[in-house]
């Protein structure tokens, strides 16, 4: 997994708990990389699921509570580094599409070896978009989060549901965005 969200889950952690507690998560995560992360490396998956594991253990909330508010807290700071043209969509669906046609393809020139997400747009009216999140590191509801971030920035009500979902024994993850 690239850096950036590595540096970023730091600076997520350190918002809301303080540096003590990040400090506490490397102590007792015994990490390879000590912690020790630049927006340009490349880590370990496993090192961001412990992380998240041990904040789940410590502040007694979900995993999935915990990836969706990192999600939607990453939002903002994914956006202020997305390459430029990223800025031009102000619609939940067309900034989702721009992910998948657009940024994530702008990333992988600039970084070849990331293991981006992939969403395959399944039915869209005006106000329903649905898409199945492809991603091996199963962080769906990681991708809730940073839609409804998303929404925030964009000043548009939604509603975020699965509809399929890996973690519930389905073989997908459908997430399904609905206008309000």
């Amino acid at each position: 997994m690239k850096g950036i969200v590595f540096v970023k889950f730091n600076e997520f952690i350190e918002e809301l708990w303080g540096d003590e507690f990040w400090d506490t998560l490397l102590d007792e995560a015994d990490l390879p990389s000590e912690g020790i992360y630049t927006s340009v490396g490349t880590y370990d998956d496993q090192e961001l699921f412990t992380l998240i594991q041990l904040v789940v253990e410590k502040k007694n909330i979900s995993s999935k509570d915990a990836q969706f508010a990192f999600g939607k807290w990453v939002f903002k700071e994914l956006y202020n580094v997305a390459p430029a043209g990223a800025h031009d969509f102000k619609d939940v669906f067309e900034f989702l599409h721009a992910v998948q046609d657009f940024i994530h393809v702008e990333v992988k020139k600039l970084n070849p070896d990331a293991l981006l997400p992939e969403f395959e747009f399944l039915s869209e009216t005006a106000n329903t978009l649905s898409f199945n999140y492809l991603s091996p590191r199963k962080l769906c509801f990681f991708c809730e989060g940073i839609v409804h971030g998303l929404a925030e920035h964009t000043g548009q009500q939604i509603t975020v549901s699965q509809l399929e979902c890996e973690h519930e024994g389905d073989n997908r993850c459908v997430i399904e965005v609905v206008k309000i």
